[in-house]
Protein backbone atom coordinates (compact mmCIF):
# COMPACT_ATOMS: atom_id res chain seq x y z
CA UNK A 1 0.00 0.00 0.00
CA UNK A 2 1.61 3.14 -0.85
CA UNK A 3 0.71 6.33 1.59
CA UNK A 4 1.07 9.82 1.73
CA UNK A 5 1.67 11.18 4.76
CA UNK A 6 0.97 15.02 5.03
CA UNK A 7 2.00 16.74 7.69
CA UNK A 8 3.38 20.17 8.76
CA UNK A 9 5.18 19.32 11.64
CA UNK A 10 8.35 17.37 11.11
CA UNK A 11 12.08 16.87 12.28
CA UNK A 12 13.58 18.99 12.39
CA UNK A 13 10.45 20.88 14.14
CA UNK A 14 10.46 18.68 17.95
CA UNK A 15 6.46 18.07 19.20
CA UNK A 16 4.10 15.32 19.28
CA UNK A 17 2.87 15.65 15.99
CA UNK A 18 6.37 14.90 14.54
CA UNK A 19 6.78 12.22 16.64
CA UNK A 20 3.86 10.80 15.57
CA UNK A 21 4.11 10.79 12.36
CA UNK A 22 7.78 9.74 12.59
CA UNK A 23 6.92 6.73 14.73
CA UNK A 24 3.19 5.97 12.68
CA UNK A 25 5.61 5.75 9.78
CA UNK A 26 8.57 3.56 10.52
CA UNK A 27 5.28 1.33 11.86
CA UNK A 28 3.41 1.18 8.75
CA UNK A 29 6.48 0.39 6.89
CA UNK A 30 7.38 -2.57 8.99
CA UNK A 31 4.13 -3.67 7.98
CA UNK A 32 4.64 -3.28 4.08
CA UNK A 33 3.70 0.04 3.21
CA UNK A 34 5.69 1.82 0.92
CA UNK A 35 5.29 5.91 3.25
CA UNK A 36 6.17 9.00 1.57
CA UNK A 37 6.28 12.28 4.22
CA UNK A 38 4.70 15.33 2.43
CA UNK A 39 6.15 18.46 4.91
CA UNK A 40 7.17 21.72 4.64
CA UNK A 41 11.38 23.20 4.71
CA UNK A 42 14.20 23.63 3.63
CA UNK A 43 15.16 20.03 1.34
CA UNK A 44 18.07 18.96 2.97
CA UNK A 45 16.88 15.80 3.54
CA UNK A 46 18.76 13.03 0.99
CA UNK A 47 15.52 11.02 1.94
CA UNK A 48 13.68 10.01 -1.31
CA UNK A 49 10.68 8.96 0.79
CA UNK A 50 10.43 12.81 2.20
CA UNK A 51 9.02 15.61 0.00
CA UNK A 52 9.48 19.26 0.85
CA UNK A 53 7.07 21.80 0.18
CA UNK A 54 7.39 25.99 0.96
CA UNK A 55 9.46 26.93 4.15
CA UNK A 56 8.41 27.28 7.55
CA UNK A 57 7.52 30.12 9.50
CA UNK A 58 6.84 30.42 13.05
CA UNK A 59 3.50 31.89 14.60
CA UNK A 60 1.96 31.51 17.89
CA UNK A 61 -1.28 29.34 17.72
CA UNK A 62 -3.04 27.69 20.80
CA UNK A 63 -0.43 28.78 23.95
CA UNK A 64 2.33 27.26 21.22
CA UNK A 65 4.68 28.70 18.43
CA UNK A 66 4.21 26.36 15.49
CA UNK A 67 5.52 26.38 12.06
CA UNK A 68 3.11 27.61 9.23
CA UNK A 69 3.84 26.99 5.93
CA UNK A 70 4.31 29.56 3.20
CA UNK A 71 5.27 29.32 -0.62
CA UNK A 72 3.90 29.90 -4.25
CA UNK A 73 1.21 27.96 -5.37
CA UNK A 74 0.55 25.17 -2.65
CA UNK A 75 -2.40 23.54 -3.77
CA UNK A 76 -1.25 23.30 -7.10
CA UNK A 77 2.18 22.09 -6.27
CA UNK A 78 0.30 19.66 -3.07
CA UNK A 79 -2.34 18.48 -6.14
CA UNK A 80 0.91 17.20 -8.69
CA UNK A 81 1.82 15.37 -5.41
CA UNK A 82 -0.62 13.42 -4.46
CA UNK A 83 -2.03 12.29 -7.28
CA UNK A 84 0.70 10.19 -8.13
CA UNK A 85 -0.96 6.64 -7.48
CA UNK A 86 -1.25 6.48 -3.85
CA UNK A 87 -3.51 4.12 -2.16
CA UNK A 88 -4.44 6.69 0.23
CA UNK A 89 -3.31 10.26 1.37
CA UNK A 90 -3.46 10.96 5.36
CA UNK A 91 -3.69 14.19 6.39
CA UNK A 92 -2.16 15.46 10.26
CA UNK A 93 -4.50 18.45 11.52
CA UNK A 94 -6.58 18.70 8.01
CA UNK A 95 -8.18 21.94 8.80
CA UNK A 96 -5.19 24.01 9.97
CA UNK A 97 -3.28 26.39 7.78
CA UNK A 98 -1.77 26.22 5.80
CA UNK A 99 0.12 22.92 4.33
CA UNK A 100 -2.45 20.84 6.00
CA UNK A 101 -5.76 22.76 4.54
CA UNK A 102 -3.76 23.00 1.65
CA UNK A 103 -3.44 19.62 0.53
CA UNK A 104 -6.96 18.77 1.62
CA UNK A 105 -8.02 21.59 -1.11
CA UNK A 106 -5.59 19.38 -3.90
CA UNK A 107 -7.81 16.45 -3.56
CA UNK A 108 -10.31 17.52 -5.04
CA UNK A 109 -9.28 15.77 -8.55
CA UNK A 110 -7.59 12.86 -6.81
CA UNK A 111 -9.28 10.15 -6.58
CA UNK A 112 -7.63 8.51 -3.38
CA UNK A 113 -9.09 8.18 0.04
CA UNK A 114 -8.58 10.77 1.90
CA UNK A 115 -7.84 10.23 6.34
CA UNK A 116 -7.63 13.17 8.30
CA UNK A 117 -6.07 12.73 12.10
CA UNK A 118 -7.27 15.55 14.20
CA UNK A 119 -4.73 16.19 17.16
CA UNK A 120 -5.61 19.24 18.87
CA UNK A 121 -7.63 19.29 22.45
CA UNK A 122 -8.12 22.75 23.16
CA UNK A 123 -11.86 23.58 24.47
CA UNK A 124 -12.25 26.79 22.17
CA UNK A 125 -10.68 28.08 18.75
CA UNK A 126 -11.48 31.60 17.39
CA UNK A 127 -9.79 31.10 13.85
CA UNK A 128 -12.57 27.85 13.83
CA UNK A 129 -15.77 29.91 15.59
CA UNK A 130 -14.47 32.67 12.43
CA UNK A 131 -14.15 29.93 9.85
CA UNK A 132 -15.65 27.43 10.87
CA UNK A 133 -18.62 27.90 7.86
CA UNK A 134 -15.84 27.50 5.30
CA UNK A 135 -13.95 24.91 6.86
CA UNK A 136 -16.94 22.07 6.98
CA UNK A 137 -17.12 22.37 3.41
CA UNK A 138 -13.46 21.09 2.87
CA UNK A 139 -13.99 18.69 6.09
CA UNK A 140 -16.53 16.72 3.67
CA UNK A 141 -13.80 15.76 1.51
CA UNK A 142 -12.33 13.76 4.83
CA UNK A 143 -13.32 9.66 4.13
CA UNK A 144 -12.24 8.91 7.63
CA UNK A 145 -11.68 11.25 10.67
CA UNK A 146 -9.70 10.13 13.21
CA UNK A 147 -8.87 11.75 16.92
CA UNK A 148 -5.94 10.98 18.86
CA UNK A 149 -7.94 11.18 22.13
CA UNK A 150 -11.40 11.75 23.29
CA UNK A 151 -9.87 15.23 24.16
CA UNK A 152 -9.28 15.76 20.97
CA UNK A 153 -12.47 14.25 19.47
CA UNK A 154 -15.04 16.49 21.54
CA UNK A 155 -12.56 19.68 20.17
CA UNK A 156 -12.66 18.17 16.50
CA UNK A 157 -17.01 17.66 16.56
CA UNK A 158 -17.48 20.88 18.20
CA UNK A 159 -16.52 22.54 14.56
CA UNK A 160 -16.98 19.66 12.55
CA UNK A 161 -19.51 17.24 13.50
CA UNK A 162 -19.30 13.71 11.70
CA UNK A 163 -17.92 10.29 12.68
CA UNK A 164 -14.35 10.22 14.57
CA UNK A 165 -12.56 7.02 15.34
CA UNK A 166 -10.62 7.49 18.35
CA UNK A 167 -6.99 6.12 17.85
CA UNK A 168 -4.73 6.90 20.36
CA UNK A 169 -1.36 8.31 20.00
CA UNK A 170 1.72 5.46 20.31
CA UNK A 171 5.05 5.16 22.07
CA UNK A 172 8.13 3.20 20.78
CA UNK A 173 8.12 0.75 23.53
CA UNK A 174 10.98 -1.13 22.80
CA UNK A 175 13.34 2.04 22.65
CA UNK A 176 11.97 3.65 25.51
CA UNK A 177 11.74 0.57 27.93
CA UNK A 178 15.41 -0.40 27.37
CA UNK A 179 17.66 0.59 30.14
CA UNK A 180 20.77 0.15 28.32
CA UNK A 181 21.81 4.00 28.32
CA UNK A 182 22.03 6.63 31.30
CA UNK A 183 23.74 10.00 31.73
CA UNK A 184 26.52 9.98 33.59
CA UNK A 185 26.52 13.38 35.29
CA UNK A 186 23.20 12.67 36.30
CA UNK A 187 24.42 8.98 37.98
CA UNK A 188 25.60 11.03 41.05
CA UNK A 189 22.46 9.23 43.97
CA UNK A 190 20.52 12.62 43.31
CA UNK A 191 16.58 12.20 42.79
CA UNK A 192 16.20 13.48 39.36
CA UNK A 193 13.09 14.77 38.32
CA UNK A 194 12.80 15.16 34.82
CA UNK A 195 10.78 17.49 32.28
CA UNK A 196 11.12 16.69 28.39
CA UNK A 197 9.32 19.23 26.30
CA UNK A 198 9.45 22.82 24.37
CA UNK A 199 9.33 25.99 26.47
CA UNK A 200 6.19 27.10 25.24
CA UNK A 201 3.88 29.33 27.25
CA UNK A 202 1.10 26.65 28.08
CA UNK A 203 3.71 23.93 28.92
CA UNK A 204 4.02 25.81 32.42
CA UNK A 205 7.69 25.45 32.44
CA UNK A 206 8.73 28.43 34.71
CA UNK A 207 5.55 27.10 37.63
CA UNK A 208 7.19 23.57 37.59
CA UNK A 209 10.64 25.78 38.72
CA UNK A 210 9.23 27.35 41.40
CA UNK A 211 7.12 24.01 42.49
CA UNK A 212 10.27 22.74 42.44
CA UNK A 213 12.15 25.61 44.47
CA UNK A 214 9.77 25.31 46.62
CA UNK A 215 10.36 21.90 47.22
CA UNK A 216 14.14 21.76 46.86
CA UNK A 217 14.48 24.23 49.61
CA UNK A 218 14.11 21.63 51.80
CA UNK A 219 16.41 18.90 50.91
CA UNK A 220 19.35 18.95 48.98
CA UNK A 221 19.30 15.63 47.35
CA UNK A 222 16.92 16.90 44.24
CA UNK A 223 17.64 17.78 41.11
CA UNK A 224 15.51 19.26 37.66
CA UNK A 225 16.47 18.41 34.54
CA UNK A 226 14.80 20.20 31.55
CA UNK A 227 15.23 18.67 28.20
CA UNK A 228 14.20 21.51 25.60
CA UNK A 229 14.09 24.69 24.54
CA UNK A 230 11.84 27.79 23.29
CA UNK A 231 10.35 31.36 23.94
CA UNK A 232 9.73 31.46 27.47
CA UNK A 233 13.94 30.34 28.24
CA UNK A 234 14.30 33.30 29.49
CA UNK A 235 11.62 33.46 31.88
CA UNK A 236 12.48 29.89 32.54
CA UNK A 237 16.09 31.00 33.38
CA UNK A 238 15.00 34.01 35.80
CA UNK A 239 12.53 31.48 37.48
CA UNK A 240 15.59 29.46 38.27
CA UNK A 241 17.55 31.93 39.53
CA UNK A 242 20.60 30.89 41.82
CA UNK A 243 19.85 26.81 41.30
CA UNK A 244 20.32 27.45 37.72
CA UNK A 245 23.31 25.02 36.80
CA UNK A 246 23.15 23.43 40.20
CA UNK A 247 19.77 22.09 41.38
CA UNK A 248 18.20 23.25 37.90
CA UNK A 249 19.82 21.99 34.82
CA UNK A 250 19.20 23.73 31.64
CA UNK A 251 19.90 20.75 29.06
CA UNK A 252 18.68 22.09 25.89
CA UNK A 253 17.86 20.02 22.29
CA UNK A 254 19.03 16.70 22.53
CA UNK A 255 18.95 14.38 19.43
CA UNK A 256 16.16 11.80 19.51
CA UNK A 257 19.10 9.19 19.67
CA UNK A 258 19.85 9.82 23.36
CA UNK A 259 16.65 11.26 24.61
CA UNK A 260 15.92 7.32 26.32
CA UNK A 261 18.84 7.77 28.26
CA UNK A 262 17.18 10.71 30.11
CA UNK A 263 14.39 9.47 31.05
CA UNK A 264 16.26 6.60 32.50
CA UNK A 265 18.26 8.65 34.25
CA UNK A 266 15.28 9.97 36.08
CA UNK A 267 13.54 8.71 38.77
CA UNK A 268 10.05 11.55 37.99
CA UNK A 269 9.09 13.18 35.05
CA UNK A 270 7.22 15.84 35.56
CA UNK A 271 4.81 17.55 32.72
CA UNK A 272 2.36 20.28 33.84
CA UNK A 273 0.99 22.43 31.02
CA UNK A 274 -2.13 24.94 31.11
CA UNK A 275 -4.19 22.72 28.79
CA UNK A 276 -4.80 21.89 25.42
CA UNK A 277 -2.97 18.82 25.36
CA UNK A 278 -4.92 16.27 23.39
CA UNK A 279 -2.99 13.40 25.08
CA UNK A 280 0.45 13.15 26.38
CA UNK A 281 3.50 11.07 24.37
CA UNK A 282 5.89 12.36 26.52
CA UNK A 283 4.38 10.77 30.14
CA UNK A 284 4.44 7.75 27.66
CA UNK A 285 8.02 7.67 27.02
CA UNK A 286 8.55 8.29 30.83
CA UNK A 287 6.03 5.31 31.36
CA UNK A 288 7.40 3.02 29.35
CA UNK A 289 10.86 3.81 30.94
CA UNK A 290 9.08 2.79 34.04
CA UNK A 291 9.75 6.23 35.89
CA UNK A 292 6.31 7.49 37.76
CA UNK A 293 4.78 10.93 36.40
CA UNK A 294 3.65 14.01 37.80
CA UNK A 295 1.20 15.52 35.49
CA UNK A 296 -1.52 18.12 34.87
CA UNK A 297 -5.25 16.95 35.50
CA UNK A 298 -6.89 17.70 32.52
CA UNK A 299 -8.84 16.25 29.77
CA UNK A 300 -5.76 14.86 27.44
CA UNK A 301 -3.69 13.78 30.56
CA UNK A 302 -6.46 11.89 32.09
CA UNK A 303 -6.91 9.19 29.26
CA UNK A 304 -3.23 8.67 30.03
CA UNK A 305 -2.62 8.65 33.32
CA UNK A 306 -5.08 7.52 36.63
CA UNK A 307 -3.77 9.59 39.53
CA UNK A 308 -2.36 7.20 42.33
CA UNK A 309 -1.51 4.50 39.69
CA UNK A 310 1.01 5.49 36.97
CA UNK A 311 1.57 9.02 38.91
CA UNK A 312 -0.09 12.16 40.38
CA UNK A 313 -2.36 14.58 39.00
CA UNK A 314 -2.33 17.65 39.77
CA UNK A 315 -3.94 21.46 39.04
CA UNK A 316 -1.24 23.14 37.06
CA UNK A 317 -1.95 26.67 38.51
CA UNK A 318 -1.55 24.91 42.00
CA UNK A 319 2.59 25.08 42.50
CA UNK A 320 2.34 24.10 46.26
CA UNK A 321 -0.28 20.97 44.96
CA UNK A 322 3.10 19.85 42.39
CA UNK A 323 5.94 21.02 45.34
CA UNK A 324 3.62 18.57 47.33
CA UNK A 325 3.41 15.64 44.76
CA UNK A 326 7.30 15.64 44.02
CA UNK A 327 7.98 15.93 47.76
CA UNK A 328 6.01 12.78 48.24
CA UNK A 329 6.95 10.88 45.16
CA UNK A 330 11.43 11.86 46.07
CA UNK A 331 10.35 10.72 49.80
CA UNK A 332 8.92 7.10 49.11
CA UNK A 333 10.85 4.95 46.34
CA UNK A 334 8.82 1.78 47.09
CA UNK A 335 6.13 4.06 45.53
CA UNK A 336 8.25 5.56 42.72
CA UNK A 337 8.62 1.84 41.67
CA UNK A 338 5.37 0.89 42.40
CA UNK A 339 3.87 3.74 39.70
CA UNK A 340 6.52 2.71 37.22
CA UNK A 341 5.94 -0.51 37.40
CA UNK A 342 1.69 0.10 36.13
CA UNK A 343 3.25 3.02 33.89
CA UNK A 344 5.22 0.20 32.18
CA UNK A 345 2.05 -1.81 32.04
CA UNK A 346 0.04 0.50 30.62
CA UNK A 347 2.66 1.86 28.13
CA UNK A 348 2.89 -1.48 26.67
CA UNK A 349 -0.63 -1.03 25.33
CA UNK A 350 0.36 1.92 23.37
CA UNK A 351 3.35 0.42 21.47
CA UNK A 352 3.39 2.28 18.10
CA UNK A 353 3.56 -1.17 16.28
CA UNK A 354 -0.29 -2.22 17.80
CA UNK A 355 -1.69 1.55 17.07
CA UNK A 356 -0.29 1.45 13.31
CA UNK A 357 -2.11 -2.27 12.71
CA UNK A 358 -5.65 -0.27 13.88
CA UNK A 359 -4.32 2.68 11.44
CA UNK A 360 -3.49 -0.14 8.47
CA UNK A 361 -7.23 -1.49 9.02
CA UNK A 362 -8.41 1.56 8.49
CA UNK A 363 -6.42 1.98 5.50
CA UNK A 364 -7.74 -1.26 4.23
CA UNK A 365 -11.69 -0.27 4.61
CA UNK A 366 -10.94 3.22 3.25
CA UNK A 367 -9.26 1.96 -0.06
CA UNK A 368 -12.06 -0.46 -0.72
CA UNK A 369 -14.99 1.57 -0.17
CA UNK A 370 -16.28 3.46 -2.93
CA UNK A 371 -16.97 7.05 -2.44
CA UNK A 372 -18.48 9.29 -4.78
CA UNK A 373 -18.12 12.42 -6.16
CA UNK A 374 -19.89 15.00 -7.93
CA UNK A 375 -19.13 17.21 -10.91
CA UNK A 376 -17.38 19.61 -8.77
CA UNK A 377 -15.05 17.53 -7.07
CA UNK A 378 -16.80 17.25 -3.48
CA UNK A 379 -17.46 14.13 -2.39
CA UNK A 380 -21.44 13.05 -1.90
CA UNK A 381 -20.70 9.80 -0.40
CA UNK A 382 -18.46 9.84 2.58
CA UNK A 383 -17.08 6.51 3.59
CA UNK A 384 -16.56 6.66 8.05
CA UNK A 385 -15.12 4.27 10.45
Amino acid sequence: MRVAMVTQAYYPSLGGVTEHVHSLSRALRRLGCEVTIVTSGPNRDHDPSIIRVGINMPFPINGAIVNVTVGVDLVRRLQSILSKGFDVIHIHSPLEPTLPLAALMATRRVDSPVVGTFHTGARISLAYEVFGGILRRYARRLNVRIAVSQAARRFAMRYFPGTYTVVPNGVDFERFSRADQTVPELDDGKINFLYVGRFDPRKHVPALIQAFKRMAAKRGDCRLVLVGNGITYPGCLAAAGLMAGRKIIFVGRVQPEVLAAYYHSADVFCSIPTGSESFGIVLLEAMAAGKPVIASDIDGYREVVTNGREGILVRPDDKAAVARAMAELASDSKLRARMGQCGSERAKQYDWQLIARRIYRIYQEASSTPCFRGQNGSITGIAVV
